[in-house]
């Protein structure tokens, strides 16, 4: 045995598994490479993945603009009221969603979601994206009646209804004279019809949207709503913040401080939050980044 251990070839049997074994610092050095090329990595996939959501909601609202437009096609030329009560709305199969339902027929009605949703042919997923998409399938595989309702609410875009529309909660579809016989001076300072919309290049259609009015009081993103940075007075705070959707108009900056925006001309593409602070991006008429109304 003594010869054994002491032939050349016995020793470098031994001293080639020696060297096939790893040191304790040479693994120390593995792992600190593995989590150096991890921390590279990551930000950069974190970043790609991003960029694909992004990707994917620009594509989307562009697709929610092309429907708006074939809306007021059907119309004469008349846009799509944002809110307004004694309207009809239709459910997937196309029958008008019943007085009775849960939340009620005309409140649902009033928003515009399921009355653009024939122009999806009725499937609501082409205004559900993301993680709002997961929403969606929730609701889908519920109480048919929640689903009509908490649907109209929640898209992925809210839509610009004060200036492109009106909006009956917004100074909308007033009478053009006030009882003293003098003009309104809230009459009619919306878009209501395509042919009647000089910069449709930047005017605001759809934004990425978030809201607080949850049943738990949750910032959720999804809103079918979003506010100008002006009406009759500044609306917006001096910050976006994270966990206050009125801050910014129930807008969300969900790409790193950029919103999704489609204009009524039918274009789409992400932009940062405080680009939008500019009125002549969300009215028709501005001429000025704090264009309001005044009495």
């Amino acid at each position: 045995m003594r010869g054994l251990a002491s032939s050349p070839l016995y020793r470098s049997a031994r001293s080639s598994q020696c060297r096939c074994a790893f040191t304790l610092v040479e693994l120390l050095i593995v792992v600190g490479l593995i989590a150096l090329l991890a921390a590279l990595i990551g930000p950069a996939i974190s970043t790609a993945m991003l960029a694909a959501k992004r990707s994917r909601e620009v594509a989307a609202a562009r697709h929610a603009a092309q429907a708006w437009t074939m809306y007021a096609t059907d119309q004469g030329g008349h846009v799509l009221p944002g809110f307004k009560s004694g309207l009809d709305a239709y459910q997937a199969d196309g029958t008008i969603i019943p007085p009775g339902v849960y939340g009620g027929a005309p409140t649902i009605a009033a928003r515009w979601p399921w009355r653009l949703a024939p122009y999806f042919s009725g499937d609501m997923k082409g205004l559900y994206i993301g993680e709002q998409s997961e929403v969606l399938s929730t609701l889908e595989n519920g109480d048919q009646a929640q689903y009509l309702y908490f649907t109209s609410l929640y898209p992925s875009f809210g839509l610009n209804s004060t200036w492109v529309g009106g909006d009956s909660e917004r100074l909308g579809f007033l009478p053009r004279t006030l009882p003293s016989g003098q003009p309104n001076p809230f009459s009619r300072f919306y878009v209501t019809r395509l042919a009647e919309c000089r910069h449709p290049e930047r005017l605001t259609l759809f934004a990425s949207s978030r809201t607080a009015a949850t049943t738990d009081g949750q910032v959720t993103q999804g809103y079918f709503r979003v506010e100008s940075p002006w009406l009759v007075a500044q609306q917006w705070g001096p910050k976006y913040l994270e966990d206050d959707p009125p801050s910014c108009g129930n807008v969300s900056a969900r790409y790193r401080d950029e919103v999704v925006v489609a204009t009524v001309d039918g274009a789409a593409e992400a932009l940062g939050i405080e680009a939008l602070r500019d009125m002549r991006r969300w009215a028709d008429a501005a001429t000025t980044p704090d264009y309001h109304l005044a009495p």
